[in-house]
């Protein structure tokens, strides 16, 4: 092969046994999971040449962060002490928290005196110029909180994503959690404060979040990042906060880490968080139940700072029963890359009791890193045909997806047409799956001289067959000449238990934990009924079966990008409004929590390879659209044109070169662009478009979506409503018109709301059958 494949022998899909006497839920939570510990072929693209691998179910970019890491001491003491007596940190000392500034590293820390019941901290500084051996300021302490009775805890610095000290306007930011340890509420705070010298601090200003403690925070493009202690009940766990402006903060939903590994114990605490180039990397504490009284660093990587896999050798750093200084607690910790690419980090240490100092001292290690990843090739690589791989792969992703294997038939049964425009609007109503039914229209020319090739819309959270771009797109794609299938997805319009436009009903985190526990995930069943989408137009006479394509856009992008991957019947997919780039783990559940699992076996290059040879893929976004690309500063972009680039090269080597493409629009925001100019271009290339001709594609005049909705006197939402974003769109322009949902209805009266045409029927039909 030119291309120089590599493959591993077929893998043996590894079969979950569970105890018999596992209740259904339980049952389906083990089979959830089990699927994810498959190993699977991946490849890995190096330069032109894919090679095909064995690896286990994680982010192959993450693996070598989970190889040993062996962490020395530097020094046969601690590097900060308790002060003299009668100082303000003559009795416990801890949260180091250090920046490195030309050349000089500055150490915060927190200290106070008196007894543990009767503790308050105030913020110390120490400077070195190694980082090991340090001089305490003679202006400490630099920072109170102010009012006598609040301590300031955990300190930390803004950052930037690989840890260096970020300046905003010339000062630090610094933000630390407080508490009132006389208050029987015990809250602790966020407040933040700032400095043109890191000595001479603001007030304390609040940033209203409560129940935080040992935050660590990364400035990701335009995003603030949080990772903090919720010390809101016990047990203690890890959760993430984003925020615009590093004060109005939105906390993530879920924790990203809990108690779930055996040397773990009690609580979590002191998350430290780094990112170097794709991975996120953890450094966190718990109490270590191998030893009483004690507490050790355990380690975890993430691809996108939300799902977190633990090094399977934690705890990383373990006290040492043969320092005193630092027997017990080894945690409360700073961790920096240095210049010449090793780790360091600055913990606190507890003695062995009596503990009459909460923290004892401040000490260092390093660590030179993990090894460079081998590419080496499988000791016994045994080469197989492509699409063997593919057909493998495809059949794991379907069993993750929980796309139904059996099809019954669909039933389909027509519920009336008009015409308008010159294009005849058919209603219909078929069969999905049993207790499960399609409202759905056909837009199509009212004179069709041969079968036409075909589209199949994928709608955007919110969207559905009379979401106005939606009914635009598919009065367009008739207008060229093809026949469009609109079809409500599960959850909204005529599959709305009220029949309610723009519900977005199936992204509560309820319904996805049905769906996915039930084995049923929600984007697989957007993508199953997509595909009985192409069953039914299959069926159709004035259809040609071998020019089918699906276009979307957001939501609808990432349901196209499935079906590229997953549907070998379609030969042509717009993928608009989506990006294929880790960012899009931090989407809503239906989309990201799929993401994470596919993550897990393969790469974004694999991924869209997955559509080669057959299907030509189309990538459409506006570069300037921060409702995919979160951090606004390109990364997904970035990510999405080097995806494009190599799964190029398995398309070139599968004979498909070209079929694959990025398209970006200055200083476009998230816009339907399945309906630009360029998208029927495309269409033309791939599928045919009957009714026009190259030359007027290429003239057709276009029309802005902000003054095509105000002539239509249609509302959008705010959040999309501007002109970055829909009020902005290029649309071909037809001289259509607004089809009025009334006349799309396809449900009798006595259908609507019930069981087979809802979200919340379906869910208890698939509850049902698991």
């Amino acid at each position: 092969m030119p291309c120089g494949l590599r493959f591993p022998h077929c893998c043996a899909t590894i079969e979950p046994t569970f105890p018999h006497d596992a209740p259904p839920e339980r049952r389906s939570a083990m089979k959830r999971w089990s699927v994810c510990r498959v190993l699977l072929p991946l490849i890995i693209l190096s330069g032109s040449s894919p090679l095909f691998l064995q690896a286990e179910p994680i982010p192959r970019e993450l693996q070598r962060w989970l190889t040993p890491q062996n962490w020395q001491r530097d020094t046969d003491g601690p590097i900060l002490k308790l002060g003299r007596p009668g100082t303000f940190d003559d009795t416990h000392i801890f949260a180091p928290c250090v920046s490195l500034e030309q050349g000089t590293y500055s150490l915060w820390y927190c200290g106070s005196s008196g007894a543990v019941q009767d503790r308050m901290f105030v913020l110390g500084r120490a400077d070195s110029n190694d980082g090991i051996h340090f001089n305490k300021n003679r202006q400490n302490p630099v920072f109170s909180f102010g009012d006598g009775e609040h301590s300031v805890l955990t300190p930390t610095l803004l950052r930037s994503a690989n840890g260096q000290t970020l300046h905003e306007n010339g000062r630090l930011r610094m933000w630390f959690s407080a508490t009132d340890f006389h208050d029987e509420t015990a809250l602790h705070q966020l407040y933040e404060a700032d400095s043109l010298n890191g000595s001479d601090w603001s007030e304390a200003g609040s940033d209203n979040l409560k129940h935080v403690y040992a935050p660590t925070i990364l400035k990701t493009g335009r995003t603030y990042q949080m990772w903090f202690t919720d010390v809101s009940q016990d047990p203690w766990c890890i959760r993430h906060a984003s925020s615009l402006d590093g004060s109005k903060w939105r906390v993530s939903p879920d924790p990203v880490l809990e108690l779930d590994q055996n040397w773990e114990s009690g609580r979590l605490f002191y998350p430290t968080v780094l990112r170097l180039g794709d991975a996120y990397l953890m450094w966190y504490g718990s109490y270590w139940t191998e030893r009483e009284n004690t507490t050790a660093l355990g380690f975890a990587v993430s691809i996108d700072g939300l799902n977190w896999y633990k090094h399977p050798q934690n705890p990383v750093l373990r006290p040492d029963p043969e320092r005193p200084w630092e027997s017990h607690y080894v945690t409360s910790q700073s961790v920096m890359q240095l210049p010449d690419g090793r780790f360091r980090i600055w913990y606190a240490s507890r003695k062995q009791p009596p503990f009459l100092n909460k923290y004892f001292a401040i000490n260092t290690a390093h660590w030179a890193g993990p090894a460079q990843a081998e590419t080496k090739p499988p000791a016994r690589p045994a080469k197989v045909a492509f699409p063997e791989w593919q057909a493998e792969s495809q059949a794991e992703l379907k069993a993750m997806l929980g796309i139904p294997e059996q099809k019954v038939a669909l039933e389909s049964e027509k519920r009336g047409e008009l015409e308008r425009d010159g294009l005849v609007i058919e209603k219909w109503v078929f069969t999905s799956e049993p207790g499960s039914k399609i409202p759905a229209v056909v837009y199509r020319p009212k004179q069709l001289k041969a079968p036409a090739p075909a589209i199949v819309l994928t709608y955007g959270h919110g969207g559905s067959k009379s979401q106005w771009q939606y009914n635009y797109a598919a009065q367009a794609y008739a207008k060229a000449g093809l026949v469009c299938l609109a079809m409500d997805p599960i959850g909204e319009e005529e599959r709305h238990i009220q029949g309610r436009l723009g519900t977005r009903a199936h992204d509560p985190k309820s319904v996805h934990e049905r769906a996915w526990n039930a084995g049923r995930p929600i984007m697989g069943k957007l993508v199953f009924d997509t595909m009985r989408g192409i069953d039914f137009l299959q069926e159709r006479k004035d259809v040609d079966p071998s020019r089918i394509g699906v276009a979307g856009n957001s939501l609808g992008g990432a349901v196209a990008s499935w079906m590229a991957a997953l549907e070998p019947r379609i030969k042509m997919a717009i993928v608009s409004g989506w990006a294929y780039d880790n960012v899009t783990l931090r989407s809503k559940y239906c989309t990201k929590v799929p993401n994470q699992r596919m993550r897990e076996r393969f790469t974004w290059p694999e991924f869209l390879s997955l559509a080669a040879p057959n299907c030509a893929v189309l990538v459409m976004n506006g570069d300037a659209d921060w409702i995919i690309d979160s951090d606004n500063d390109g990364t997904a972009w970035r990510g999405t044109r080097a995806v494009v680039e190599q799964a190029g090269r398995v398309y070139a080597d599968q004979g498909a070169e070209g079929k694959v493409k990025a398209w970006f629009e200055a200083g476009g925001g998230h816009r339907p662009y399945m309906a630009h100019p360029d998208a029927l271009r495309w269409i033309q290339q791939q599928l045919g478009t009957p009714a026009l001709t190259t030359e007027q594609i290429k003239t057709m005049p276009t029309v802005n979506s902000g003054r095509w909705c105000d002539a239509q006197q249609i509302k959008l939402e705010r959040l999309y409503g501007t002109d970055l974003h829909q009020r902005g769109a290029t649309l071909a322009d037809f001289g259509l018109t607004l089809t009025d949902r009334s006349q799309l209805a396809c449900l009798k009266p006595e259908e609507r709301g019930t069981p087979a045409f809802t979200l919340e029927g379906w869910l208890s039909q698939i509850e049902r059958n698991e």
